[in-house]
């Protein structure tokens, strides 16, 4: 952040929008320079467990007439009152729709999103009130405290997977501008890189099996790390090495999948339906869809509880509507009667009921997280391995997923000669690094590039390098369009701050217009290849200009997003933008 930057702000404050569960923290520039750790979150209590969270469910609802309602605990809530009264049909109730972003790959990709009884809105709409109610629900928090601060006052960072897409990180750059945050105000943090900056700052005392010195060890020059952000939705890896002034450059371009903790709880929905048997579930998705939220609701707070090798059976509550629907298929037969139940293979597992709830063997409660846990594991595994990794000495294990004792103990039997560091605040890593980033995001160095980038461009036609099919006629002039001019390469090492490239153009009427386009390949030759995607425009209209190439356009592709500096060569006046959909 630039000095000016720096005096153009009194307060930092950072949402986490998660797959699960979503907050906000904040802390004014004082209290960041006596202690960066320091920032205040909203405590949320959730009417289910009666329970005080630093975070609230990703839930958000809206009315039969599209207008928005509740979002969080206050949303579940909501929700479960009218299905008590059998008014929710027509309501909208969205959770866990940030997957919905996770295969974006274009930015000219329509996205819609499905709420929990297959209806659907705008992901943009859902998103953006998403952001608007956090961003309003903090800046009342800020009010509370007795602090006079105004939106102007504040500079927004939102926090994204590192290895979400180009086009998926500029829509909700676009979501949070519709929700009333400035994009000049806007910082968008990657998630891994947000808890590693939170984990430097962190004293030894507040991590798990912490030793003296092991913060000196990680952040020592010439020491690498790995962060797995496990969160609900994304597995998000990324890797570091330390440089000679503290700062750090990329060493393994993000990387992951969607092997995240609801996965878990998507087996226990598989199971379920072992249990009750396909003709059950299909009435629940063609009638009662928001029978299979509860479920997984259900399940979602009993797994907590699960330990590795345990003897106790675990117990998670049936909604009573699963015995109806259950019934109301089968005549004549109870659901609380079945005590075997076949899985897929010819295996065979024991169940039970008593009362509300359903009994499980440890054994069978732990199958639900092999499939996930398998996936992190291998992945990681196959990191080591590489060039670049195999000299990684620790693990940054954060985020909520990171807080389960299976895939904990599966981390440490896997990989027993790695350092593990875990906070105590491993689920709150993310959000409380993002403010800290959104102070000063000097840490982070170089980074990799992880595609070819380039635009959309056309020259004169040679018959001799040119594709017949890409010949077109303008203005009297035989042209070749779409052609991929290559402005950083796959792979390359950038430096964070620096624009990576810097090119004249020529213009007649006052319009800047370019569309951006990503490549896995190093060399692609137009951008209609299968591998190539379009990730977002950028249009600037200037009237303060003068003759044809008095423009001149430089990109920063180092950074979290791209950003575009167009410059005006004759008044030496410029314009910084983003990617926009």
């Amino acid at each position: 952040m630039t000095s000016s930057e720096q005096a153009n702000y009194l307060m930092c404050a950072a949402i986490d929008l998660g797959t699960t569960y979503s907050g906000y923290t904040f802390s004014s520039r004082h209290d960041f320079t006596r202690d960066p750790t320091k920032s205040a979150i909203k405590q949320w209590i959730d009417p289910i467990t009666t329970m005080t969270s630093q975070k609230t469910s990703t839930c958000i609802l809206f009315t039969n007439e599209k207008q928005f309602a509740n979002f969080g605990f206050e949303a579940e809530e909501k929700y479960m009152e009218l299905t008590l009264d059998k008014e929710q049909r027509d309501w909208y109730l969205f959770r866990r729709f940030k997957m919905s972003l996770y295969a974006i790959r274009s930015s000219h990709d329509e996205v819609l999103v499905e709420d929990v009884d297959g209806k659907t809105l705008p992901a943009l709409l859902v998103f953006s009130e998403s952001i608007r109610y956090l961003k309003d629900s903090l800046i009342l928090e800020c009010k509370n405290q007795n602090t006079d601060i105004q939106l102007n006052d504040i500079r927004w960072v939102l926090t994204v997977p590192a290895i979400w897409s180009d086009p998926a990180k500029t829509f909700m750059r676009t979501a949070a501008e519709k929700a009333g945050i400035s994009s000049e105000k806007l910082t968008i943090a990657l998630e891994p890189e947000a808890a590693a900056i939170f984990v430097k700052y962190l004293p030894v005392d507040r991590k798990v099996d912490g030793e003296l010195g092991e913060t000196f060890k990680t952040f020592s020059k010439g020491s690498k790390y790995i962060v797995v952000d496990a969160g609900g939705g994304t597995i998000d890896i990324t890797a570091h090495e330390v440089l000679e002034n503290g700062k750090v450059k990329e060493i393994l371009k993000a990387s992951g999948g969607d092997w995240g903790g609801t996965k878990v709880d998507e087996n226990y929905i598989d199971f379920v339906e072992n249990i009750v048997g396909e003709n059950v579930m299909r009435k629940i998705k063609r009638e009662k869809r928001s029978l299979l939220y509860e479920i997984s609701r259900e399940f979602e707070i009993a797994k907590r509880a699960l330990k590795p090798g345990s003897t106790s059976k675990v117990n998670v509550r049936v909604p009573s509507e699963l015995s109806d629907i259950y019934e109301s298929v089968y005549r004549g037969k109870s659901l609380r009667k079945i005590t075997t139940v076949e899985l897929p293979g010819g295996k065979s597992v024991k169940i039970s009921f008593m009362g509300d709830k359903l009994r499980l063997e440890s054994s069978t409660a732990e199958s639900f997280f092999v499939q996930s846990i398998r996936h992190i594991l291998d992945h990681m595994s196959s990191l080591f391995k590489t060039k670049d990794g195999k000299d990684i000495s620790t693990i940054l294990l954060v985020g909520g997923y990171a807080e389960s004792p299976m895939l904990v103990h599966a981390v440490r039997e896997r990989f027993p000669e790695k350092r593990i560091i875990i906070p105590q605040e491993a689920a709150w890593s993310v959000l409380r690094g993002a403010v800290i980033f959104g102070h000063d995001s000097s840490l982070i160095k170089e980074r990799i590039s992880k595609y070819t980038y380039g635009i959309k461009v056309q020259e004169n036609f040679n018959p001799e390098i040119h594709d017949e099919k890409h010949k077109v006629e303008k203005g009297g002039k035989i042209m070749c369009k779409y052609l991929f001019s290559k402005h950083v390469t796959i792979d390359e090492t950038i430096t964070v701050g620096e624009y990576q490239s810097n090119k004249g153009y020529s213009t007649y009427d006052g319009n800047f217009y370019v569309e951006v386009f990503t490549s896995t390949k190093t060399n692609p030759k137009y951008i209609d290849e299968d591998d190539c995607s379009s990730i977002g425009k950028i249009s600037f209209h200037y009237e303060d200009h003068g003759h044809k190439g008095d423009i001149r356009v430089q990109m920063m592709f180092s950074d979290t997003e791209i950003e575009v500096n167009v410059i005006l060569v004759g008044t030496k006046k410029n314009k910084k933008l983003y990617l926009k959909q």
